[in-house]
């Protein structure tokens, strides 16, 4: 829209305007009316842009915390967790180390008694073997007392049958002399003469 002060008679030399206001003037006839529009725009968008960062940054906010809280309920589950598995553990372990004392001292006491059990056996083993030689020493004594008088009572057996050498060696003559004939004995000529004639 022009106004009085912007129209002038072409005469009029009191003022002379600028090149670039006349050009902002010409500006603002042609396009006054888009730039304001833009402007209100550019403002409105601006203003939805402001609000939209606003809720966006709310939103995060909200998203941020409900985010926090999650991590800060899942951390607190996991430490919760953590603390019982280190509860059980410990509690495990100590089962494990009692049990584990308790087999040791089991172990040492059947060691003992084996040992007891072993030093008694090897006693009675020993006086056994001992009693057993003892009695097979007396057993082999008694055996050679009767063997040694069984002998002696056979040697005598025979020393009293037995022939003297001259009386054996004597017989074993007469004996020769009887297979070949040159024996004779007395009273015993005729027969024997006969038998040879014959």
């Amino acid at each position: 829209m022009i106004t009085e002060t912007e129209v002038r008679p072409p005469g009029d030399q009191t003022t002379t305007p600028n090149p670039a206001e006349n050009v902002d003037r010409i500006r603002e006839i042609l396009f006054g009316s888009r730039m304001r529009e833009y402007a209100q725009r550019f403002l409105q968008i601006e203003e939805r842009l402001v609000r939209e960062t606003a809720d966006l940054k709310a939103e995060y906010g909200r998203r941020l915390e409900s985010l926090e809280a999650q991590n800060r309920q899942e951390s607190a589950s996991l430490m919760g967790r953590l603390n019982t598995e280190r509860r059980e553990r410990a509690e495990s372990a100590e089962r494990i180390s009692r049990e584990l004392s308790e087999s040791v001292k089991s172990l040492d006491r059947r060691l003992r008694y084996t040992d007891e059990q072993v030093s008694k056996d090897v006693r009675e083993l020993r006086q056994l073997m001992f009693d057993r030689h003892r009695s097979l020493s007396d057993e082999l004594t008694r055996s050679l007392a009767t063997q040694g008088t069984l002998q002696n009572r056979r040697i005598d057996e025979l020393q009293a049958h037995a022939l003297d050498r001259f009386e054996l060696a004597d017989l074993l003559t007469e004996l020769a002399l009887r297979l070949r004939g040159e024996f004779r004995i007395p009273g015993e000529g005729n027969s024997a003469d006969a038998g040879e004639d014959k």
